[in-house]
């Protein structure tokens, strides 16, 4: 079994209709975070247990993908400390990573010196697109997306076949075509409408028309439309993607399930 729930969908920040960048991956025992951005935890934590946490995979170290690690960190080191579960996140980064716990860590409590340290069993994913991963008994790689910073986009492989896939933050590239390739459900960026080539090629986003296109050169069979600026793009963006892409296509609109 492999379901998706969005926990949140915005660029940048939190809105009223929900969290930035933030999703849930339902396993056969627990939940995976995939990405976790302002507003996770407690979106989280209105519908889900704590416990039920297997692991976190944060696709770039941008703050609308990664500012509530922190939030995750201070809550499973007090009041009581809970059990470590891996945190994934693209190789190279562990320098920026550690800043997190040089600017938040407390020195006066033992258990919070270095809260991101101290609750994740921290693990580096090569975007070689080869290496393969296991979080809670699912299979999973990373491809290197095109963006300012190291970018993973993800492929996940449920027992039994099922494949879900993330585009992480990017520009149109080929190692995230493969990332999608035949995937039952794809979730890409569209952060834009329109864009000019630096905002596309130069810094590395999608508008919702090039999310499309991807998703037809890589044969998904399910679109998934995240990461607008703005959540009054979305009916918009949907037809942009359709000009060049004749399968389902859905928004990420936080509570959804799929």
């Amino acid at each position: 079994m492999l379901e998706l729930e969005i926990l949140g969908s915005n660029a940048t920040a939190p809105t009223r209709e929900g969290p930035a960048s933030s999703y849930l991956l339902r396993t056969e025992t627990g939940v995976v975070l995939v990405d976790a951005g302002p507003g996770s935890l407690l979106a989280y934590c209105a519908r889900h247990d704590l416990a039920d946490l297997r692991g976190i995979v944060v696709t770039h170290m941008h703050a609308d993908h990664s500012l509530d690690l922190m939030a995750w960190a201070y809550r499973w080191t007090f009041p009581e400390v809970l059990p470590r579960v891996p945190l994934f996140f693209p190789e190279g980064e562990r320098e920026r990573l550690a800043a997190f716990d040089a600017v938040f860590g407390i020195p006066t409590l033992p258990t919070m010196n270095s809260p991101i340290a101290q609750s994740w069993d921290l693990r580096e994913m090569p975007r070689d697109g080869t290496t393969v991963h296991t979080v809670d008994g699912v299979a999973f790689r990373s491809y290197a997306a095109h963006h300012s910073v190291p970018s993973a986009a993800l492929r996940f492989e449920a027992p039994g076949g099922r494949t879900v896939a993330f585009s992480s933050d990017t520009g149109y590239c080929e190692p995230v075509v493969e990332a999608a390739r035949d995937a039952d459900l794809f979730v890409c960026e569209a952060t834009y409408l329109e864009a000019d080539e630096q905002a596309l090629h130069g810094h590395g986003h999608l508008t919702a028309r090039l999310a499309g296109a991807l998703a037809a050169e890589a044969d998904a069979r399910h679109l998934v439309l995240t990461h607008f600026a703005s959540p009054a793009l979305w009916d918009e963006g949907r037809a942009h993607a359709a000009s060049g892409y004749s399968g389902k296509i859905s928004v990420a609109v936080p509570g959804t399930v799929f």
